[in-house]
This record gives structure tokens, sequence and C-alpha cells, in this order.
């Protein structure tokens, strides 16, 4: 049959398409035959680095198994103190940042040898490697308000273990966090005594003790007198008495003595005279023999007196049984300052009772008691504390005037000169009410030996002139004190009061300054709040019960091993003797550290470092009291801001002393405060104590 055109081509048409589907059909089970091959392989390739990867990650698994014991042991024994490796101590201790690195060749690190042994066993494409790393390392205490430590710092100590097999790689990381810092209580170990609140009595709450002209007490309750150097008769670490005298002499001592903190409201701190319990006449008294006493005379500079002394007078002397004559006279004007005493039965006079050269209504304001506070050491050489002092701090002194006379008569002037004792005028105090012009000024002794007839109103005009020449008790500054002191050790002739040096100026801490090598440590205010936080923030571990923290740190021999921060819960507010109850006294401290009491009062009976690169400091952080129940010394830092310094058994203390406010009483038995200078901040011997604590608890980070 045949076909026509048209329907060939229809036929055409339908046989071209058919062939297309085929070519299409054929395409496609094509791709999908690769895609399913490409799959399958790929397949086959993923499941090879899963498994690749699991072996990897057991490998690592391995390594951390096999070596953490050795590693453990190589990071302790480096780590040991002075045992410990020496170029990873610098490194820890070093001031400023701390990159990451690997302290693998610090360390006897056989295990990765043993490892690639044990890897090669499994396979040849298997290996696994450990190596330790200090990672993460930045500085923790960077707040100049509270506390700049360039040591300072916390980071990581990382033991990390790879597995390879073939070619895949697994890492695991055990990581225990490294902590660095002081058991010394930041600013204070600047510091001998801090008290928060020392005027909480009133300006004069301290003034109770009742002392004899030799600085002996007569009753009431003891003092507590405070060191702020070495002394040559401490129980640790005693000074060399060679070496303290001749820093007596630098009118800068302050600056590497201990300080002491009265901020805050005016206190008044009466001193006494003598060279017994209470004596302080070093400050105005030549202390050659401090049992002899040798009063230094203060001049008053001639600009500041009044006219009538500036040329010379002529006067009617006082020899009435002669002819009356004209003298000629040139007059000046000096004083001696002297402590406080009471009537004694070791001198027959007393020229604070005597004479009626001081007005009774001072002697009923300022009695002749002397503070509990003693800030300024003894009379002994090498015992003298002389210190920077913040606050409103004023003592008070009787202040005997000297009226000078001169004559300007060769014969009247060797009339005096022949005198003995030499003519003294003292110009007695006079009340305004009983101020007049023509109040009579002679010699103390009444003599007749060639001296001025002379009145009131020849010398002042009104009583305002008086006042200021007149014998007086006056309260003066602390820092007006120490500048006439330091003219008092340097043998300055022409001494004035206040001095002309101008040493120290009175300071009330608002901007005090720590530093050392021209780091900062400190600037500002030092506030207790800020300095617990500090402290708070350095905690290592946590214990729930001071029972706790006994069992855990005190060993077979009854010795403190610390060696850490330690912070106490005590919810049950229970006191902390320290050491404890039945426990030998002193407490051997071995490691030193830091105890925070959270709650509960502290009661001290003894403690002692073994080593002087070590050092206690315990911290009560609530209110309540701090205690000494022993005679026993104590070589320990108390920070106890919000507390009070209680009545107890006399004591011996080494370190330094915060507390709010001191409990001033009868009972309080007093005792000694001796700075530690090894614990300035401002010197290198700070560096010893910091510690290197590394956390007990493991992380774990798999990468």
């Amino acid at each position: 049959m045949h076909l026509s055109p048209i329907n060939k081509s229809i036929a055409a048409a339908k046989n071209g398409f058919a062939i297309m589907f085929a070519v299409i059909i054929g395409t496609v089970m094509l791709i999908l035959a690769v895609s399913l091959y490409s799959f399958v392989g790929h397949q086959h390739t993923g499941i090879q680095s899963i498994v690749h990867g699991e072996i990897a990650h057991f490998l690592a698994e391995a390594g951390i198994n096999s070596s953490i014991g050795s590693v453990r042991e190589a990071v302790a024994r480096i780590m040991s103190g002075n045992s410990g490796n020496q170029r990873l101590n610098e490194m820890l201790l070093k001031p400023g940042e701390l990159g990451d690195i690997c302290i693998n060749d610090m360390l006897d690190a056989n295990w990765n040898s043993d490892l690639k042994e044990f890897s090669r066993e499994i396979d040849k494409d298997a290996a696994i490697e450990v190596s330790v790393w200090l990672r993460d390392f930045h500085a923790s205490e960077t707040e100049p308000g509270s506390w700049v430590d360039p040591v300072a710092k916390d980071g990581f100590l990382v033991i990390e273990s790879t597995g390879t097999f073939k070619s895949a790689t697994r890492v695991i990381l055990i990581k225990r966090r490294v902590r660095v810092g002081s058991s010394l209580p930041a600013w204070l170990s600047k510091f001998s005594l801090y008290i928060g609140d020392a005027a909480k009595g009133g300006e004069g709450s301290f003034n109770l003790i009742r002392n004899d002209y030799r600085g002996m007490i007569t009753d009431g309750p003891k003092p507590l007198i405070v060191y702020n150097h070495a002394t040559p008769d401490a129980s640790f670490e005693a000074g060399n008495i060679s070496d303290i005298l001749r820093e007596e002499a630098d009118a800068t001592v302050w600056q590497r003595r201990g300080w002491i903190w009265m901020g805050g409201r005016r206190s008044r701190l009466n001193l006494c005279s003598g060279a017994g319990d209470l004596g302080e006449i070093f400050h105005f008294y030549d202390v050659s023999n401090p049992n002899v006493f040798s009063p230094v005379k203060f001049s008053t500079p001639a600009a500041t007196l009044p006219d009538a002394f500036s040329s010379s007078m002529v006067l009617p002397w006082d020899k009435s049984s002669s002819s009356v004559r004209q003298v000629s006279y040139r007059f000046g004007h000096s004083f001696v300052l002297d402590g406080f005493h009471d009537r004694s039965s070791r001198k027959e006079t007393d020229a604070m009772y005597e004479g009626n050269i001081l007005s009774s209504g001072e002697k009923s304001a300022f009695t002749s008691k002397s503070s509990i506070l003693h800030l300024y050491g003894d009379a002994r050489k090498g015992y003298q504390s002389r210190t920077r002092v913040f606050g409103q701090v004023y003592a008070a002194f009787p202040r005997y005037a000297n009226l000078e006379v001169k004559p300007e008569e060769p014969d009247v002037e060797a009339m005096f000169a022949a005198a003995n004792p030499p003519p003294l005028y003292l110009l007695p105090s006079i009340s305004e009410a009983a101020w007049n012009n023509s109040i009579n000024i002679h010699d103390i002794m009444r003599r007749e030996v060639g001296g001025p007839l002379l009145k009131t109103g020849m010398l002042c005009r009104d009583h305002s002139e008086y006042t200021l020449l007149m014998s007086r008790i006056s309260e003066l500054p602390y820092v007006e004190s120490y500048n006439s002191m330091q003219d008092v050790y340097s043998g300055k002739t022409g001494r004035f009061f206040p001095s002309d040096a101008g040493i120290l100026a009175q300071d009330s801490g608002l901007t005090a300054t720590i530093e050392r090598d021209q780091h900062v440590f400190f600037k500002g205010r030092p506030a207790a709040s800020a300095l617990l936080q500090t402290l708070k923030n350095r905690v290592h571990i946590e214990v729930d019960s001071i029972n706790d923290f006994w069992e855990r740190f005190l060993n077979e021999r009854d010795e403190l091993e610390l060696n850490a921060i330690v912070s106490i819960k005590n919810s049950r507010q229970l006191d902390m003797q320290i050491p404890a109850g039945g426990k030998p006294q002193p407490l051997v401290v071995k490691g030193g550290g830091m105890i925070i009491l959270e709650q509960g009062n502290i009661v001290l009976r003894g403690i002692s470092c073994s080593s002087p690169d070590e050092a206690l400091t315990v911290v009560m952080v609530g209110n309540g009291s701090v205690s000494f129940s022993s005679t026993q010394p104590n070589q320990v830092n108390i920070v106890a801001p919000a507390a009070e310094l209680g009545y107890g058994s006399k004591f011996d203390m080494y370190g330094s002393l915060c507390i709010g406010s001191v409990y001033a009483d009868h009972r309080f038995q007093g005792g000694t405060l001796r700075f530690r200078t090894g614990q300035d901040p401002t010197t290198s011997g700070y560096n010893r104590y910091y510690k290197v604590f590394i956390d007990p608890k493991d992380s774990f980070w798999n990468e």
C-alpha cells in the first residue's frame, strides 16, 4: 500500500519523537546510575572518615588516660614552691600579660615516646601526642581604686591530647583554672594600722590611761603601742639596731615604714612623757639617754612676734636693794613641748601643777590621761616609729612658753650667766577675763638677777596677742609634731615650731598612692569595702564550716598546711579560734595563704609562720569582734573592717591590722603591733608572697 506524502510525513515525525524519548530516558537512567554510584562511593568515603575520626578520638582519649597521671605529677613537681621549675615560676610571676605557651620542655615529657610506640602497634597511620599549655591568661586585679597588681592573673593549665588516624585528627582538652595572686591583703600591707571609725566614741575616746611623770601606768587600761618598722626585739624577723638608727636621720623615712589610717572624724591622742611603759619622750627630747630628760627648745619666728620684740627696750632692773637702774634688754620667745604626766612620788615638783603656769581650765579639759593608742613607739632608740598618719589626728602637749631676756649691758649679762639655774621667765596661762596690762612677768623662782621689771602690757596690746605667747595646752596636728621631730633628729640649730621643713602635710587620704618602680598599685582613698571585694575575688576554695576547714588543712602534726585562699561560710556563726581549742600554741603555718571567715568572731591564740617567705592573712567579713586570748606572738595580717578590736589578753602581733574601731575601756589590755616590713608592696620583698593555685577540678573540651 502506498502512503500519501502527508501520511509519510506523519509517520516520520512519530518515529523521531520515539527516538528522542528513548534518548532522554537513557540519559536520565545514565545520570541516575552515575549518581547512585557516586552516592555509594561518597557514603563509603564518609563512613571511612567517621570511622577514622572515631579511631582518632579513641587515640586522643587513650593519650589522656594513659598519661594524665604522669602529666599531673610532672606539673605538680615543677610548681612545688622552691623546688619547682625556675623558668615556669618566673613566667607565672612575671608582671604583665602571659601569652599561650607550651610548657612540655619544662616537664619530663617521657609520655610522648611511650604513646608513639603504643600508636604504632595499632596502625602505622596512627599517632598520639600529649602537650601541656598555659592558655587564656589575663590580668585579674586592674582597678586603681581597689588594687592594681601586675602579677595577679587568671588562666588555664591545659592538657591537650591529639589523636591522628590516617587523615582524621581529634583533640581532647582537659582544663584547670590557674590563679596567681598574693596572700597579702592588697593595699593594707602598706599599713601598720587601719581604723575605719577612729572617733567612734568621740574625739578623745582613746585618752583613758593615767600615768606618772616617768610614763608608768598608775591605773586604767593598757596601751596598744604601734611600731611602724622592724624592731630589734621583735620575735619574728628582728631588725638590726644599727640599720634602724641610721635610717632615723632620713627625712623621707616615712615612705619606707608602715602607714596608719585614722581617717574621717577628728581624733585626739594625748601623749605621755617619760621612758617608762608609755614613754614617748623622743618626740621633743634628746634621747641619747632616755632616762635623762633633755628638753629641746623651739624658737618662735621673729616675724610672728608683736612689735615690742623688734627693738631693744630700756627698763628698770629687779635689784631692789640697789639704786634704780635702767637697763637695755632685747626679748625673744621660745618654748618646749612636753608630754602629759600625772603626780608622782619620783619627782618632788611637777611643772604641770606648780606655779599656775598652765591654767586650771585647760588642765581640767585635757587632764593628764594619755592614749591607749601609741602610734609613735617608745623612748628607746631603735624602737621609735615615725610614720605617715592619714586623717585629722591631733596630739595634745603642754607648751611651756619662755620669754627670752638678753641684757645688752655686759655686767648685767654676766649676772644672768652666773645664776644657777639660769633665769627662766615662763609666761603663764591667763584667761581673757583675768587679763590686764599690769600683770608682772618675772623669773619663775622670783630671784633678783638683774632682770627687767616687766608687765604684760609692755609686750602685748591685748589678750589675743598674749594668747600666742603664753604657756598653754596645745592640740597640734600629727604632721606638725612629725616635722619638728625631724629637726630634732637632724640636729638642726634654731628649731622653729611648726618646722619650716614641711616634710609631711595633713592628709585625708583622698589621693593616697602606693607604687614601686613607677608602677602604681593603688591611687585614691583606701576603702574597706573595696578591699574586702578584692580579697573575696581571690578565693580558691570554699568550705561550709570551721570544722571542715581544720579537717581539710590541719596535718597530722597539728600544723596548718594551707597554700590557698579559703572561704569559710560558717552559717552557724561560731567563733573561730586560731589555733583551735585543745591544739598546740602557737599554730605553725606552712605555705601561708588566706582565710576568709564569712560570719562569726575571731579569737587569736598565737600564730607562727614556718618561713619568712610565708604569710597568713585572716579576713573577717561580718561585724563582731577580733580579740586575743593569749600572750603568744601572732604572725598574721587581720582584715576586719566591720569589727571591733575587743579586750582580752595583752597581745603581740606582727603584721597589718584593719579594724572598724577599738573597744576602749578599763578592761583593754593593750599590747604591741609591729609592722612587717617585708610585706610592704613598695619593696621587692613583696614578691615572695604570691601563690600559684591550680583548681583541683577538671573541665573537658573536644575540638
